[in-house]
């Protein structure tokens, strides 16, 4: 398999109109991840899930096969989820050809992006993919980061770089100075060991002591 490179990136979805094609499982859970991002989401399927009945998402009843340049130019994102690998190969081309993103969740190769294995919170995004390698290698290596990220002490420094930076776009007009002296508060000692404490009052006295040194 060739190792096809795909560029890193978040995207805010919310208003892409997005075709699902298969209305199975691998259909199902990719069209209820988009539309919890706040994606308009339509699924063309012969048959469709349970669950999909009970999403309130709009379903197209029919044979993929037909999908034609028309259908997908209405849309700003496909996916291909049909249990038809030669169908799901000729949707994604295409969509390429129509300048789409199109995922085959099944084949990374058809594909001009890809669907990672993700976790968020309110502090954090974090995507993994091994390019489709193993996906069971990808979710277990992400795991190991969630358990690192979730550490009190990390969420406590993070709290804290919010403040921190909150303060110098305050006081400091200057990016590059911003910038300079984000770095310098982070790899101080006495700031990270406030912060990570928790006492994130100490850490931000200790934020301004740096910034009034550096004037």
């Amino acid at each position: 398999m060739a190792i096809r490179n795909f560029y890193p990136i978040f995207v805010d979805v919310s208003g892409f109109n997005v075709l699902v094609v298969g209305g199975g499982k691998i259909g199902s859970k990719r069209a209820l991840s988009f539309k919890k991002y706040g994606a308009n989401v339509t699924v063309f399927s012969l048959d469709f899930s349970q669950e999909l009945k009970d999403s309130h998402i709009d379903m197209i009843q029919g044979d993929a096969n037909l999908i034609d340049d028309n259908l997908i130019s209405r849309y700003d994102i496909i996916l291909t989820c049909t249990n038809n690998p030669d169908l799901n190969k000729k949707i994604c081309e295409k969509s390429k050809k129509l300048r789409k993103l199109c995922n085959n969740p099944t084949n990374p190769e058809d594909s001009n992006f890809i669907v990672p294995i993700f976790y968020s919170d309110e502090n954090f995004e974090i995507a993994i993919t091994s390019r489709g390698k193993s996906s069971i290698l990808s979710k277990e290596i992400l795991s190991k980061i969630i358990s690192i990220v979730n550490n009190p002490s990390l969420q406590n420094l993070l709290n804290s770089m919010y403040n921190v930076k909150i303060l110098l776009k305050r006081k400091i007009q200057d990016p590059s100075v911003r910038y300079l002296l984000y770095h310098r508060i982070y790899n101080d000692e006495t700031f990270k060991e406030y912060a990570t404490k928790g006492d994130l009052n100490k850490a931000l006295d200790r934020a301004e002591e740096i910034i009034h040194e550096y004037r």
